[in-house]
C-alpha cells in the first residue's frame, strides 16, 4: 500500500473516520454498536487516547491523541479488522466492510480541535437521528457531559478550553443546524 498522505505521529491528534462500502451500513444492531465500542477500547487504550466518537449506522468518528508509534499496526488495524471479521460472521457476508481506507485529518491546532469535536457529536442530529444531541446513545458527548464520571473518553483535553459543562454544552449545541465545517468535508 502506498504511505499516507498524512502520517501517523506520537503526540498528535486526529480525526479518523470511514464509511461502510457503497455507504452502506456498517452497524444492524445495538450488539454491534456495543462490539465496536468494546473493541475500540480494547485496541486503543495503549495506543491512542479517545477525545470524541460517534457512531453512526454507515459511519464511524474518532478523536484521537496517539501514544504509541505502532498505534496503525497493533491498534487502529487489529481492531478494525477484528470489527470487520465480526460483522461478516454476524451478518453471513464477505468481503470488505469498509470503503476503502481510513482517513486520518491531523488536528493542527486547538480552533480545528473544538470544531472537530463539536461536528462529530453533532452527526445524529444532522442526519435526523435525534433532535437532541444527548438523546444519541453511540457517541462520546454523555460523557462529557458527566466529567466526573469514569469513562475511556479522555474528556479533560477538551474540557480545559471551556470554564464550565455549561459553557461546552452551549458551544456543542449552539449549532445544530450547523452544515459547514470550516476545516473538512463533510463525510455522510
Amino acid at each position: 500500500m502506498p504511505n499516507r498522505i498524512v502520517p501517523i505521529e506520537v503526540d498528535s491528534i486526529y480525526h479518523i473516520y470511514n464509511r461502510g462500502v457503497n455507504k452502506e451500513l456498517i452497524f444492524f444492531s445495538e450488539r454491534n454498536y456495543q462490539f465496536f465500542i468494546y473493541k475500540m477500547v480494547n485496541y486503543m487504550q495503549d495506543n491512542a487516547s479517545i477525545l470524541a466518537y460517534c457512531l453512526m449506522p454507515n459511519h464511524y468518528h474518532l478523536l484521537v491523541k496517539i501514544k504509541n508509534a505502532d498505534f496503525v499496526q497493533k491498534g487502529l488495524q487489529p481492531f478494525l479488522i477484528s470489527f470487520t471479521n465480526s460483522i461478516n460472521i454476524d451478518q453471513k457476508r464477505i468481503g470488505p466492510l469498509f470503503q476503502g481506507r481510513y482517513q486520518a485529518n491531523l488536528v493542527f491546532d486547538d480552533a480545528y480541535l473544538l470544531e472537530c469535536v463539536k461536528y462529530i457529536h453533532l452527526n445524529p442530529v444532522k442526519a435526523g437521528l435525534v433532535k437532541l444531541l444527548q438523546e444519541w446513545g453511540y457517541s462520546s458527548y454523555r460523557d462529557y457531559l458527566s466529567p466526573q464520571s469514569k469513562s475511556f473518553v479522555d474528556k479533560e483535553s477538551v474540557l480545559t478550553h471551556f470554564d464550565s459543562i455549561f459553557d461546552f454544552k452551549n458551544f456543542s449545541e449552539s449549532e445544530l443546524t450547523y452544515t459547514n465545517p470550516k476545516y473538512f468535508i463533510d463525510y455522510l
